[in-house]
């Protein structure tokens, strides 16, 4: 069989087995919104989304991008209010779901009016709180192993908070990662050292990323450099600007596929490293 034929049967192969993975049959998923306090009268709020009855063997710490100020409220009723409802990780979150994964994704802290500044994001302080968020978890399944994962301007927080802490993950996911930082935006991961990160890394970018801070070239340089895990994105659709959710910024169009293959990158199972 011909080289190229064998890697074309490869990768088929392998995203085949994620999307089994993502596809097996689910039960209802149950979400609420945790509040955990903080130091000095603040507090910090997660959305748990998991299968009924579930004891799941990852929970996904999801950092959304923008300024990650999520509102997170839920009433008597058990609706959910939440901003930013478009970013890649909020809208499939229900995709990452089932007996074996359940996501908490974070809100800003209460004392953070404006949500996370890039400086917050990289400051001790933001460490600090998500241990906390990372004990609430514990608390509720202590069997699990914790996964961060971030998206955008997440990645600033999946790099800080991913080295501050390396005995709370299993793993850490940079999802668009602003790897080419200018204009005065993303300057706390101009240089940053990402083999300071002690957990096992995946990277995930769309080749096509037209957003400035999130040159493919960038990303790859970087992931080539430490060897770290890579699945690059093609194709999808784009009915925003180039640096929001619905574009190839935010994978949009590709949700099943994206998390079917860090699913299995996150599980151990063959991954794709390409996904078109």
């Amino acid at each position: 069989m011909p080289a190229f034929a064998f890697r074309f049967v490869r990768r088929l192969l392998m995203l085949l087995t994620a999307l089994a993975v993502l596809r097996a049959p689910v039960a209802m998923a149950s979400e609420q919104v945790i509040n955990v306090p903080l130091t000095q009268g603040a507090s910090i709020s997660y959305l748990l989304t998991q299968q009924d009855a579930s004891q799941p063997h990852w929970v996904l710490v999801m950092f959304p991008g923008s300024a990650g100020d999520l509102e997170l409220s839920q009433q008597s009723d058990g609706t959910i209010h939440m901003r930013e409802k478009n970013n890649f990780l909020i809208r499939a979150r229900q995709l990452f779901v089932d007996g074996q994964f359940a996501t908490a994704i974070v809100d800003a802290p209460s004392d953070q009016p404006d949500g996370y500044s890039d400086a917050f994001r990289a400051s001790p302080r933001s460490a600090q709180d998500l241990a906390q968020v990372a004990a609430s978890l514990r608390g509720r399944f202590p069997q699990a192993k914790l996964v961060l994962i971030g998206t955008s301007r997440g990645t600033i927080s999946t790099a800080y908070v991913g080295r501050a802490l390396p005995d709370v993950w299993d793993a850490v996911v940079h999802t668009s990662t602003l790897s080419s930082p200018a204009r005065g935006q993303a300057t706390p991961l101009i240089g940053f050292d990402y083999g300071s990160i002690r957990p096992r890394q995946l990277f995930v970018q769309h080749g096509d990323d037209g957003c400035f801070l999130c040159s493919y070239e960038a990303l790859k340089r970087i992931a080539d450099s430490g060897q770290y895990a890579l699945i690059t994105v093609h194709g999808g659709d784009v009915r925003s600007k180039p640096c929001e959710a619905l574009s190839h910024h935010g994978f949009y169009g590709k949700d099943e596929a994206v998390v079917a293959a860090i699913k299995a990158w996150i599980s151990g199972q063959p991954w794709p490293d390409d996904v078109g």
